[in-house]
């Protein structure tokens, strides 16, 4: 292939400008996984875990995990997520303005616009029944009573940075989603087409940030932080 050159950057050197201005215009493409997958993929029996692990290295980990990948999310309609809060106030003074607050919830909103049946039992409290053999109808998709375990999603999306207009690739870790598993079928024919909730709650997760006297490449060393999800590159993956 002959080399050519554009206007263009790369989305590395335009991820960290991008952040100062942004836009989201579009929803995410997804992979999920089992938290504990995640986990065992270390290959450390001493973590249970992700309390030493920083964002580059868990974004690494999942692309390689491809082979334990439960489903594949393309066709997903919106994949919300909102935060509550506070749980807690401190109140206090004449006036008893607030000074002190604490707790946050969070929950995603997913609807994906065609059903999928590994989607359903990842997410959805779904069961799937499979027929070795069969040469048609070789497998069963239960609805009944489950509920699914903490799953990581890996989104893949792009977000706009507002000084170039270029669309920049992001990559949405979240750590631990744990399904609402809540399945609810409607069949109209004169409303709008059906579509697929997948709902649940993303809970906190301890990850390892780099604190103000990390300068050194490569230091591992950190301060351990609740997060719900973070935004990174996807080039921002360790050697």
């Amino acid at each position: 292939m002959s080399n050519s050159y554009s206007h263009l950057k790369s989305d590395s050197a335009n991820f960290n400008n991008m952040l100062k201005n942004f836009g989201v215009v579009t929803v995410m493409n997804a992979k999920v996984f089992n938290y504990t997958d995640l986990i065992a993929a270390f290959n450390d029996q001493t973590i249970t875990d992700l309390t030493g692990k920083k964002a580059d290295e868990i974004l690494k980990t999942l692309k390689g995990m491809e082979s334990s990948k439960l489903c594949d999310l393309k066709t997903l309609k919106v994949a919300n997520v909102t935060l509550d809060g506070p749980s807690k106030t401190v109140t206090g003074g004449q006036y008893a303005n607030p000074l002190i607050k604490f707790g946050k919830t969070a929950t995603m909103e997913i609807q994906d616009a065609l059903g999928n049946a590994d989607a359903i039992e990842a997410l959805g409290g779904g069961l799937v029944e499979t027929f070795p053999g069969h040469a048609t109808d070789g497998k069963v998709l239960h609805i009944g009573t489950d509920f699914a375990s903490a799953k990581v999603i890996l989104g893949d999306s792009f977000f706009i940075d507002q000084k170039t207009g270029q669309q920049v690739s992001v990559n949405i870790i979240f750590y631990q989603f744990l399904p609402d598993s809540l399945f609810n079928l409607t069949q109209d024919s004169e409303g709008d087409a059906t579509v697929f909730d997948m709902n649940g709650s993303l809970l906190t997760t301890d990850i390892l940030i780099g604190d103000d006297t990390n300068t050194t490449e490569g230091a591992t060393t950190g301060q351990v932080h609740g997060v719900f999800y973070s935004i990174i590159s996807p080039t921002n993956v360790s050697a």
